[in-house]
């Protein structure tokens, strides 16, 4: 195996690294927001409708 070879695995893998991370912060915020309006709903929709309650 070439040394660029490596060189670039080593890249690619730092830049996998910045992506999940920023991935895992913004699945926490969206998460966090679905918590904040599920409970401002207060409601247990239980329904088989998978959205459209937009008006």
């Amino acid at each position: 195996m070439s040394v660029a070879w490596r060189r670039r695995f080593k890249l690619v893998g730092a830049a996998l690294l910045m992506i999940a991370s920023v991935l895992l912060k913004l699945l926490y915020c969206a998460v966090l927001v679905l918590l904040a309006f599920s409970s401002g709903k207060r409601s247990s929709s239980s329904s088989s409708s998978s959205g459209g309650d937009d008006g």
